[in-house]
């Protein structure tokens, strides 16, 4: 004679919880090891790694150096001659532009603070803007107090970059 079932008592699957675990990190692993079977060896010794396909705009060398000057007061032609002399004597194309300066305000540490410095700074690149011949007209400008350079100094600091073409 068959059994009847009881109806309280369902059937407990908790047993093949752990099997049903182990079985996924199994298919886990089967996958992750046939994905990086197709990587092939000698990638990580390969030069061609950090190998990028771009040109260099400029005579293809990175100009890693900058622009310092220091100013008692504004000179638009001063500051235009000297920035086509660095030009020159550093070989940069003659269209090349400034991206960035950044303009230091000195400042009497004993008498002002940073601020007094930082608003000679904005003054002087307030002249900047208005000036007729467009230096920095695609530059980006940060100011700041220095209180090495005297009262009445302000200090430029230029980077440079040639333009796309």
């Amino acid at each position: 004679m068959r059994k009847r079932i009881d109806p309280g008592h369902d059937e407990d699957a908790t047993l093949l919880a752990g099997w049903m675990y182990a079985d996924l990190l199994l298919g886990l692993m089967v996958i992750f090891l046939a994905t990086i079977s197709f990587v092939p060896i000698d990638n990580f010794i390969s030069k061609s790694l950090v190998k990028a396909n771009y040109k260099q705009v400029d005579k293809a060398f990175n100009f890693n150096r900058g622009l310092s000057l220091v100013y008692d007061k504004f000179d638009a032609a001063g500051l235009e001659k000297d920035i086509e002399a660095f030009k020159k004597r550093e070989g940069l194309d003659n269209d090349s532009e400034i991206i960035f300066a950044q303009i230091l305000g000195g400042y009497d540490p004993k008498t002002e603070d940073v601020e007094n410095g930082r608003n000679r700074a904005l003054q002087y690149s307030f002249s900047l803007t208005e000036d007729k011949n467009g230096l920095f007209r695609n530059a980006s400008v940060t100011a700041g107090g220095e209180s090495g350079l005297k009262k009445d100094q302000i200090a430029l600091r230029l980077t440079f970059v040639s333009k796309l073409k």
